[in-house]
């Protein structure tokens, strides 16, 4: 009897931490804003989103966003340096990703 207990409330833990963990803005919206601001440059039809993962918040890469890389890199605003994507954070604010 305590080992099925003990099984039900370890399912319970695991499956609450899983939707704890879950990103609050959803990948398509931030597919949406990416494609978006590709829009907005003009450079829909030279450059698409190749990939897209999310990074949990940690103390090493802060708070949890959408990494969204191009496939091809590009000019950045910034001379001499290249923009590879954009970090979206869950508020839907963006970054540029410049190597």
């Amino acid at each position: 009897m305590k080992a099925l207990l003990c099984a039900l409330f370890l399912s319970f833990a695991v499956s609450t931490l899983a939707v704890a963990n879950q990103p609050s803005l959803p990948a398509i919206k931030a597919i949406e804003i990416a494609q978006a601001d590709l829009d907005s440059r003009g450079l829909q039809d030279k450059v698409h989103i190749y990939q897209m993962t999310y990074k949990k918040g940690s103390v090493m890469n802060g708070k949890a966003h959408w990494e969204v890389l191009w496939s091809d890199d590009f000019p950045a605003q910034t001379e001499g340096r290249n923009e590879i994507g954009l970090r979206i954070s869950m508020d839907g604010n963006y970054k540029r990703a410049v190597k």
